[in-house]
């Protein structure tokens, strides 16, 4: 079974997309799949995990690093990259098993010769803050070779630019690039450091060394000999101020960043590489699926699983994987409640230790969800629709442009969507169960899973003629239709989440005394496992028709328009119209964004088959 995804042209208009599909990451910095010679205009990127930045009035988005590994190569004073000259033949490919990036390319010289570059690189998965390279050029003519290479400080970003002060020097043998985020202030370093073996070849070089604002870049020219291969080594490595949090110990991201390539360059390309190597093969041991029959699907299902390995947090659990993972700063580098719901089960499989940190985010977020919940005027912790470094709510009002009028449509997305707390309340409890280990609950999980409950005890309407609880004016993961009622997966969510709340205080009256007393304490005046209990009892959650067994999405769905998705798409006027909101095509009808009922019962299939019958919808 092939484990390679590759190309062997070079078509500019792939540039963005393979940005994407030829990405490399470790969990603590993703590097954009461009090729060495391209820039900012070309979206090259080291994206930071967990590094926010806002600009201006402009909305918060992750930071993007200098580029340590840059690399221009000039023959005889012609540019050898494919933005330059059409290459004669040209290959990029990522090996997914081992993590590694490569790309080789043919150009044509002087009197009809061929001139081949390659690069190597990988995100170091044992050293998380370590690139490293390795490029090869060969001739079959005399030649004159200009090598432009170090770290190019013009970085890209879509509402920046974030990094300010920018400063380089040589440093500790190599380069250096320094600035600070203009928000927070937080330093951020980036050190380079090229191991040329040109001399041992007998090869006179020429170097200068470049350094302007954040870019710091070497200078090398050298007559090439035809029929000879020249060969380099780059190691790149980026800290920030973040990084002193994590125990990195005594000094500066500068110092740490010089350090690290020092030691790299010391230890040797190959050595980094097998030991890269070995923690990407322990991580395919424990998460590889086989899938007999389809190679296809295969390769499929092993290409996701590396986007989830490359932006899982290894080491950080003040970070978690955003929207577009760590591909850039598009969705604002946001955490949303798709974490618990579709990612955490692969790592509960595969790392229970990566799972452990994605739920250890939320409950270093919690005081974020607090505030979001004290501004809407309810108790507990409402969670953030779009989740950033601190918790709180990175999402707008108005999230979509009438492409009729031009104006701003209010969404309800941020306001609307409680079922997140719920959502966050489920992935801890599945850590719970499926590893045994409880101590998370000790360590800030209990906090979270009662302040959810109190969140939604304070949230609900007691109806007294009907005498049930119910969630009203709530929009659940169908964002085609907003402000609806008692929507049946928020509702079978918060009625997990208040059975999850007092199995937690047995949990810790009987294991944990002294953290259960002491959590309890704050809430003796407060709603609390008494309340927990009676609204469990009499809170409202849609139940199968007795006589179709379906389950109503909300409220009068099933009294909405009942239209196919063509005759939908024929009623379309403008190609970017917005189908949800209150105008929307599909709000008046059945036509879902997304199944809310059926991921519901993907959750508690079981217990919904057993419970149909008697009417009530068990959960745990």
């Amino acid at each position: 079974m092939d484990w390679t995804v590759s190309e062997h042209s070079f078509e500019p208009w792939r540039i963005t997309a393979n940005g994407n599909k030829y990405m490399t990451g470790n969990g603590y910095m993703d590097f954009r799949g461009v090729l060495e010679e391209f820039g900012k205009e070309q979206l090259a990127a080291v994206t930071l995990a967990g590094v926010y930045d806002r600009a201006g009035e402009k909305w918060r988005e992750p930071v993007n690093a200098p580029n340590g590994l840059y690399t221009l190569i000039t023959s005889d004073g012609i540019k050898l990259s494919v933005l330059e000259i059409e290459p004669l033949e040209h290959t990029q490919r990522l090996d997914l098993h081992s993590a590694v990036h490569r790309r080789e390319t043919v150009f044509g010289v002087r009197e009809g010769g061929r001139l081949t570059l390659t690069a190597e690189r990988f995100a170091s998965m044992d050293q998380l803050h370590l690139l490293a390279a390795r490029w090869t050029l060969h001739c079959t003519a005399d030649c004159r070779i200009e090598i432009t290479t170090g770290i190019d400080g013009a970085v890209w970003d879509i509402n920046g630019p974030h990094l300010l002060e920018q400063q380089s020097r040589s440093a500790g043998g190599g380069l250096l690039s320094t600035a600070v985020t203009g928000e927070l202030g937080l330093p951020v370093a980036v050190a380079e450091h090229t191991e040329f073996s040109l001399a041992e070849q007998g090869t006179v070089m020429d170097i200068d060394i470049i350094t302007d604002m954040g870019r710091a870049l070497r200078h090398i020219s050298f007559d090439a000999k035809a029929g000879e291969t020249y060969e380099w080594y780059k190691y790149a490595a980026v800290f920030t101020g973040l990084d002193a949090e994590d125990g990195t110990g005594e000094g500066s991201p500068d110092d740490w960043a010089v350090q690290t390539v020092q030691a790299a360059a010391a230890t040797g390309y190959a050595g980094l590489l097998e030991a890269h190597r070995c923690k990407w093969a322990e991580r395919w041991s424990r998460s590889d699926c086989v899938i007999e029959g389809d190679e296809e699907a295969q390769f499929a299902l092993r290409y996701s699983m590396y986007q989830l390995l490359i932006i899982a947090p290894t080491k950080s659990e003040k970070v978690s994987i955003p929207a577009r993972g760590l591909s850039g700063q598009v969705y604002k580098g946001a955490v949303f409640w798709d974490t618990e719901m579709f990612m955490l089960p692969f790592f509960l499989h595969s790392d229970p230790g990566i799972a452990r940190n994605l739920m250890m985010y939320r409950i270093h977020t919690l005081d974020g969800a607090r505030r979001k919940a004290a501004e809407y005027g309810y108790l507990g912790a409402f969670y953030a629709w779009e989740s950033q470094d601190t918790g709180d709510d990175a999402c707008t009002l108005f999230n979509v442009n009438d492409v009729f009028t031009g104006r701003p449509m209010r969404t309800y997305f941020r306001d609307k969507q409680i079922h997140i707390s719920a959502d966050v309340v489920h992935g801890i409890w599945q850590y719970v169960t499926f590893t045994g280990d409880d101590s998370i609950l000790a360590d800030g999980g209990a906090e979270v899973i009662w302040e959810c409950a109190r969140f939604f005890y304070s949230y609900a309407h007691y109806n007294p003629v009907k005498r049930r609880y119910e969630l009203l004016d709530v929009t659940g993961p169908d964002e085609y239709h907003e402000r609806v009622n008692n929507n049946a997966f928020t509702s079978a969510m918060v009625q997990e989440t208040l059975k999850i709340a007092l199995r937690t205080a047995e949990r810790l009256q009987d294991k944990y005394p002294a953290v259960y007393n002491g959590l309890a304490e704050p809430y003796s005046d407060g709603p609390f496992l008494d309340e927990f209990t009676a609204m469990l009892a009499q809170l409202y959650v849609p139940q199968p028709d007795p006589d179709t067994l379906v389950i109503e999405q909300f409220d009068r769905y099933l009294q909405l328009e009942d239209v196919s998705l063509a005759e939908l798409k024929a009623r379309v006027i403008h190609p970017n119209e917005y189908w949800g909101g209150g105008n929307g095509l599909a709000a008046t009808t059945r036509i879902l964004k997304q199944a809310d009922v059926v991921l519901m019962l993907h959750l508690f299939q079981e217990p919904v088959q057993q419970g149909s019958e008697a009417g009530q919808l068990g959960i745990l």
